[in-house]
């Protein structure tokens, strides 16, 4: 038993390395060669892009970069840094959630950005960039560096949906670059809004079954404590 939990381990963190990249991007899956790579440390949590949540974006773990696929164009990444510290001897830890910056990314077919941050080492490090958070865009072929933009503070996916603005629920249109219309795969749904609350009276949606709408669920379920864990899955038996 004890050596099949071992070789159990060992495929679970050798999948965590060996990761796919997130296809961001409609359409067939194309070539490393035809489309732009974004890097991201594992600390470094997607707020949206070009204003649109992309939940997906943060569904790798591990401790290797994190690889983006979007098509080549313009793009203003919004991603707050995101880090757990023990506290307590070890007993407890606490979560340092900084507000976002705005990365700028304007890439070719075949070109490697990397959002780089300044890792703070202790606690105390990343609190002090709580409300001052920043880094840069750096073109990997060419060695430009992009310095970022002070970024909106950081809204949960639960927020989004309700209270803190309108969310766009799409069926694989993928993210486009600024100035480009989103092209939706061929028969794929229409992009679905969600209501914000001033359009509170107006006829409920529903949201596309897909790994989207998927991902927002589990992520606004991680964040939930204990108790309204439990309050949530009584409701659901109902």
């Amino acid at each position: 038993m004890r050596q099949l939990l071992c070789l159990a381990a060992a495929a679970l963190l050798s999948a965590c390395a060996q990761q796919a990249p997130v296809k961001l991007y409609s359409g067939a899956e194309q070539p490393t060669s035809q489309v732009l790579v974004v890097e991201m440390p594992n600390t470094l949590e997607v707020l949206n892009i070009n204003g649109q949540p992309a939940p997906e974006a943060n569904r790798m773990v591990g401790n290797s970069l994190r690889q983006l696929e979007l098509q080549p164009g313009k793009y203003r990444i919004n991603a707050y840094f995101e880090n757990g510290y023990d506290v307590g001897g070890g007993l407890s830890h606490e979560i340092v959630r900084t507000r976002s910056a705005t990365f700028l990314v304007d890439g070719q077919a075949g070109d490697v950005w990397r959002l780089e941050i300044d890792e703070p080492s202790n606690l105390r490090e990343a609190e002090a960039m709580e409300d001052d958070f920043s880094g840069y865009a750096v073109n990997t072929r060419t060695g430009e560096r992009v310095a970022s933009e002070p970024g909106p503070r950081y809204v949960s996916m639960l927020g989004q949906m309700f209270g803190g603005g309108s969310v766009v629920a799409t069926q694989d249109t993928g993210i486009a670059p600024l100035g480009a219309a989103p092209q939706a795969q061929a028969g794929a749904a229409a992009p679905l809004a969600v209501p914000a609350p001033s359009q509170a009276a107006a006829p409920a949606q529903t949201l596309p079954h897909d790994a989207s709408t998927l991902a927002t669920l589990k992520q606004i379920y991680l964040m939930l404590s204990p108790e309204s864990r439990d309050a949530f899955l009584e409701w659901a038996a109902q």
